[in-house]
């Protein structure tokens, strides 16, 4: 470790007295310039060297003058004291000056120019602090994109003179430990209380009449502790978030020589941390919706909430606590989705660990199982597309179309549970959204908030004009995330990063250091095998994740992760806090107008389906630009989907909506050995999970539990079989339509027969997929698809194109929809080979009564298949606002061009 730094805080120069003498005019100047042309003509006369030149002379004349009045000198005289210093100087110097003199001669001129540029570079070399100009940098310490990143420290390490029993109990003084128990827990009801039934409603909100007496919940001390001790973990794990980028605060610890092990130590300023942490992280909750009407005037009331907290409003942050207290008062699950395009899910050159869900399901998912809530986080994304042009590129760095293709399967694929969603899909250049964006988010954020029977997300991200829409109009609660830059402390130099914690290091810079800062080797830290002896990998592995692109390094990842775990944990701190408050005066358990949700849900449900394009118009401008009907902006959506991840995975694959028989999985093999990372968090460094989980005893079995569980992937060990989660490469998942060509080629042909009655075929395929169905965006599932032909085992990312895919001899893929309610099914498809003009694509609807055929040629398939955004291809096969059927079977094939044609059906969506 490295030694503690100087105290520089307490520094006191000695003080020096030496130059106090009074200043004298009498100074004879005269007698100086005399004694200066003496040895001046001493030095023509013994000089034997005719190219004797004016350097030559004053270096020698310097150094035989030995007729001083030194500084500090008693003489009846004083000299003035810029002459004092001007002769030390010159006494001094001269030896030197002389030398100098010497080596310009024509003789050894040339030699002396060689050595002065020689001592020129080595300077620069040794003296160049300012690191932009430090070109030997590049020339000499060249790091190549793909090279291993080398930790280095130099900064103060607190614990460096202790044992890690002394660091433990130091840590557990300064932020306290969970230490709470159920003293009672066998005097609790042994029959199930918190059910549908007893409760009377699906939402779980009991009257306190129907809390049995001995519930937890009705118990003052069990709760009045309770509360007590859960405020405290909440602020340990804020104060340990603060200190993932300012340190412990912590200074002066030494261990004593006290047989017991003592140790001091010092706080830095406790009263500047919470106020540097709360500027960092809070988000505003002044902002009025009512008078602030754009996005520009949010911008100049609050101007920097982008690089701080981020910005709600009371009565939204008010619903937040209404949340967590009813996650608190029922045990239920508090569920959180995130979601965007692939850079924001942390695609292109970062682990699956290392995303902005996965640090703040690392954070906070023990503490929530701390408080008896089990934390669902649920990262749904997709890797990026490949094979796009640069046209369809660029639409997509716009923003707002990477959510399309799961919006309109909303409640399936991301799940009818959710009491939060965290959307990230914004323009990459401005962060601006253009109307094609904003009416692409309306759509996802209604599909959200009717996607739940008995939940209601709270609203983090997306575009302004669109959230305050809904929230003056339809009471949601909404909000925007920043990133908490401000109050991260610059990288201002490459030799001082150091200095910073670990997690700030490259994170912030100057336009003199952003080279550092973009490269990738600062900003990506990945390897793709750790060889622990075990099973070797039977694919030769990459050394590192390939970068892509645009792609968002891990430390701006994790900060935003962060970032949205400060705002959670703050708005739990609140909720807990009014729960004191509330019920010290009126008694426990806490009043149901506090926590219910039931009525909450249902009002602003209400209000979204009877929202009108002239109070909202975004969503409903999309029959226009992408002939979706305008009533998906008022009814819930349901799908089916063989992308990964999503919600459920096992219920919500097409695989379970199709009636053809032996529609089997097709993949690689899961690779069957040890997979391992190494530690995310170096020694020294603060760790905000240790800090955040702190018990009584560290070797405490079921802490020990917890912290392997969920502990930032640290040196986990991890059996890739059938009953848990491998990893695979980006790159295996990301197809070109060539790619799934070569594919779709291990698809037998089946004999030709004429199907004049539907009958589901045989021989489709599930294809570009994991198999298992364990991929639902969770850090438990992080190893969903560890494939033995993946170049990079431990890249850990669940996205995949999955799809059903067929050929003409294979028949009819058949479907059912079920819960049917406005009239509209439609699928996507994905086409490989350019298509015969003999192509023909047949579907068939039958709704049990009924069956509508549709013929479509290339011309007419062309022109009836939409493709709202890169990478869709939108079939709409029935749409029948008057429809009064709930369940309806949609069958499809294709026809006219042999086995050539190659298709496949990735989703399946009904309203």
């Amino acid at each position: 470790m490295d030694p503690p730094e100087e105290d520089f805080d307490n520094f006191e120069p000695e003080v020096y007295d030496d130059f106090d003498r009074p200043y004298s005019s009498n100074y004879d100047n005269n007698s100086r310039n005399g004694y200066y042309s003496t040895q001046r003509k001493i030095a023509l006369n013994d000089a034997d060297d005719n190219h004797l030149d004016e350097a030559e002379l004053e270096g020698l004349v310097m150094t035989n003058n030995t007729t001083t009045s030194r500084v500090g000198s008693k003489s009846k005289t004083a000299a003035p004291l810029y002459l004092h210093y001007t002769k030390q100087l010159r006494q001094k110097c001269a030896p030197v000056i002389a030398l100098l003199s010497l080596a310009w001669t024509p003789r050894y001129r040339t030699t002396s120019c060689i050595a002065l540029l020689f001592i020129a570079f080595i300077s620069s070399v040794i003296l160049t602090s300012d690191e932009e100009n430090a070109w030997h940098n590049s020339l000499l310490s060249h790091t190549s994109s793909k090279s291993t990143f080398v930790y280095k420290n130099t900064k103060y390490d607190p614990f460096a003179s202790v044992n890690s029993n002394q660091r433990h109990y130091i840590l557990k003084s300064i932020y306290g430990f969970w230490g709470f128990f159920d003293g009672g827990a066998d005097d609790r009801p042994k029959e199930p209380y918190m059910t549908v039934e007893n409760a009377g409603n699906p939402f779980l909100d009991l009257t306190e009449s129907k809390f049995p007496e001995e519930s937890w919940q009705a118990d003052a001390v069990y709760a009045n502790h309770f509360q007590d001790a859960g405020a405290k973990l909440v602020v340990r794990a804020k104060e340990a978030i603060y200190a993932t980028y300012h340190g412990y605060g912590l200074k002066n610890v030494q261990a004593t020589d006290e047989a017991d092990d003592t140790v001091t130590w010092e706080l830095e300023n406790i009263d500047e941390r919470l106020q540097e942490r709360i500027n960092m992280f809070m988000v505003s909750q002044e902002v009025d919706l009512g008078s602030i009407t754009s996005a520009e005037a949010l911008d100049e009331i609050a101007p920097s909430w982008k690089e701080k907290g981020g910005w709600t409003t009371s009565r939204s942050w008010d619903g937040l606590k209404r949340r967590l207290l009813h996650a608190l008062m029922t045990n239920s699950p508090f569920t959180v989705v995130v979601t965007g395009s692939w850079q924001s899910m942390g695609y292109g050159g970062n682990h699956g660990h290392q995303s902005m869900a996965a640090t703040m399901e690392s954070l906070l998912g023990p503490l929530f199982d701390k408080l008896n809530v089990q934390l669902v986080v649920r990262a749904i994304g997709l890797p990026p597309l490949t094979g796009l042009n640069s046209q369809e590129e660029n639409d997509l760095m716009v923003g707002g179309r990477s959510t399309l293709i799961h919006s309109l399967g909303w409640s399936s694929i991301y799940g009818s549970d959710v009491d939060m969603v965290v959307w990230d899909d914004y323009n990459l250049e401005n962060g601006q959204s253009d109307e094609t964006a904003k009416a692409l988010f309306d759509l996802f954020a209604r599909q959200a908030l009717l996607a739940g029977d008995t939940s209601l997300p709270f609203l983090w991200g997306g575009d302004f004009d669109v959230l305050r829409n809904l929230h003056e109009s339809a009471d949601v609660d909404v909000g925007q995330l920043g990133n908490a830059m401000a109050g991260v402390d610059e990288t201002d130099s490459e030799s001082a990063v150091s200095s910073l914690e670990w997690a700030a290091q490259y994170l912030k810079c100057s336009s003199k250091t952003l080279r550092y800062c973009d490269g990738e080797s600062y900003k990506f830290d990945s390897h793709c095998w750790v060889d622990h002896g075990g099973n070797a990998p039977p694919t030769p592995q990459l050394d590192h994740i390939p970068v892509l692109p645009t792609a968002i390094g891990w430390r701006m990842h994790q900060i935003k992760g962060y970032t949205l775990s400060y705002n959670i944990l703050a708005a739990l701190d609140d909720a807990i806090d009014f729960w004191a408050e509330k019920t010290i005066f009126e008694g426990h358990p806490l009043a149901d107008e506090n926590w219910h949700m039931g009525e909450y849900i249902t009002n602003v449900q209400d209000k979204v389906k009877a929202l009108t394009e002239s109070d909202a118009p975004h969503c409903f401008q999309l029959e226009e630009l992408m002939k979706l009907p305008k009533r998906l902006c008022k009814s819930r959506m349901k799908g089916r989907t063989e992308h990964t991840p999503r919600a459920n995975p096992a219920d919500t694959s097409l695989r379970t909506v199709i009636t053809n028989s032996d529609v089997s999985v097709e993949s690689d093999g899961l690779y069957e050995g040890y997979l391992s990372d190494d530690a995310m968090i170096h020694s020294g460094e603060v760790n905000p999970i240790e800090i955040a989980n702190l018990g009584k005893d560290p070797s405490n079995a079921k802490e020990r539990h917890l912290l392997q569980k969920r502990w930032l992937r640290q040196r986990v060990m991890r059996r890739a079989d059938d009953k848990s989660s491998g990893r695979v490469l980006l790159s295996s998942m990301i197809r070109s339509t060539n790619q799934r060509t070569t594919a779709i080629g291990d698809i037998k042909s089946q004999p030709q027969r004429r199907l004049d009655k539907i009958e589901p075929g045989d021989g489709w395929k599930v294809l570009h997929t994991f198999p298992g169905d364990k991929c639902d965006g969770s850090i438990l599932s992080t190893g969903c698809g560890a494939l033995k032909s993946s170049e990079c085992l431990l890249e850990g990312h669940q996205g995949s194109r999955g799809g059903v895919w067929g050929i003409e001899s294979v028949g009819w893929l058949v479907l059912k929809a079920s819960g049917v309610e406005s009239g509209f099914v439609a699928l996507n498809l994905e086409l490989c080979n350019t298509l015969p003009d003999s192509f023909v694509l047949e579907y068939a609807i039958e709704n049990g009564e009924t069956r509508t055929m549709s013929t479509l040629n290339k011309e007419q398939f062309a022109e009836k298949v939409q493709m709202p955004v890169p990478g869709m291809r939108l079939l709409t096969v029935f749409d029948d606002e008057k429809n009064t059927k709930s369940d309806l079977v949609v069958s499809i094939r294709v026809k006219g061009c042999d086995d050539d044609c190659q298709f496949g059906v990735t989703h399946f969506y009904w309203s």
